[in-house]
């Protein structure tokens, strides 16, 4: 048996037919949204937008260049950016903002357990966000039902962000200060060693005339003495004397890295440059009752006609069989 025919005349007819049914439902779906909207618990979202500084402009190399001058841009690149946005998610950051916004009294959980705090882990994921625009800069924001928790959040968030990926660079150079430090003790030890030789030599010998080779700017008067094993205590003086110049000097040349290293782990220097502070939010977030009003009246509408639609198929294909 063939399919009943049902065209679009049908359809407008079936539709006249229930016009007021279809307009009743319409009516009735918009009027639930904006109730539904403005019973449910208002959302609210804290908003910071903040620049990335390029990291290389406080570099020890860019602070005290003297034999180079080349541009470093002020702003970060797109490295930098990728970097920043991928320390925003990790867990490193997540678990120091939850800590800091005291989340376990926001939200009565128990973040000493492992449950508990995974859970605020998630909750911290859930209702974060962060975009990036063609203009370099980025904009995190938080939602929550209390606007001051929003903005806290959102800031706390940047303020960490700043100090962890401050962090990725200061400890690579407390690494290498610590290594310049280390091998300055073992110089101090070897200058101490190798004066107290050089005094000896000299006093036993009797020769006190600066000859070391290294110091090439000093004038060496006549050395006077003589006698067996005399030219030999020179060269001795000498070769201990020219070691020991040459240590002092690197010496000085550590202490001035490790001035240059901490001028360039000031907090002077910004890594990140933030542009707009997340402020209590006036209003909630979300769609307003206009928009819930014409979305919810839309679907009471379109799901309206639909079922009405059915219904007059069904009843065409059981009036045919009969």
């Amino acid at each position: 048996m063939a399919a009943p025919s049902f065209d679009l005349i049908d359809i407008i007819r079936n539709v006249q037919k229930k016009i007021g049914v279809i307009l009743s439902v319409t009516v009735v779906a918009a009027l639930l949204g904006v109730v539904v909207n403005n019973i449910k618990p208002k959302k609210y979202k804290g908003v910071t937008k903040f620049l990335v500084n390029n990291p290389l402009y406080g570099d020890r190399n860019t602070l005290f260049r003297s034999y180079e001058t080349r541009y470093v841009d002020y702003f970060g690149g797109d490295d930098d950016l990728d970097k920043v946005t991928s320390l925003a998610t990790s867990d490193t950051v997540v678990d120091r903002v939850i800590r800091n916004c005291q989340f376990q009294e926001v939200y009565k959980m128990d973040i000493n357990d492992p449950k508990g705090h995974a859970a605020l882990m998630g909750i911290f994921k859930k209702n974060f966000s962060l975009k990036r625009s063609e203009f370099k800069d980025i904009e995190i924001s938080y939602v929550a039902y209390d606007p001051v928790v929003a903005a806290n959040v959102s800031n706390m968030t940047v303020k960490v962000i700043e100090e962890t990926y401050r962090h990725f660079y200061t400890a690579a150079k407390d690494g290498m200060m610590k290594s310049i430090k280390d091998q300055m003790t073992h110089v101090d030890s070897a200058i101490a060693s190798l004066t107290d030789s050089l005094a000896g030599m000299r006093d036993r010998y009797g020769i006190y005339n600066i000859i070391s080779p290294a110091r090439q700017n000093t004038i060496s008067g006549d050395i006077h003495g003589g006698g067996k094993g005399f030219g030999r205590a020179i060269e001795e003086i000498q070769n201990v004397e020219a070691s020991k110049d040459q240590m002092v000097t690197d010496r000085a040349h550590y202490v001035s890295l490790l001035n240059e290293f901490a001028a360039a782990e000031s907090d002077a220097i910004q890594y990140i440059k933030v542009i707009t502070r997340a402020l209590p939010p006036t209003g909630p977030t979300g769609p307003g009752w206009m928009l819930t009003l014409l979305v919810a009246g839309g679907c009471g509408l379109f799901f309206s006609t639909v079922l009405i639609l059915l219904i007059a198929y069904y009843n065409l294909i059981n009036t045919q069989e009969k």
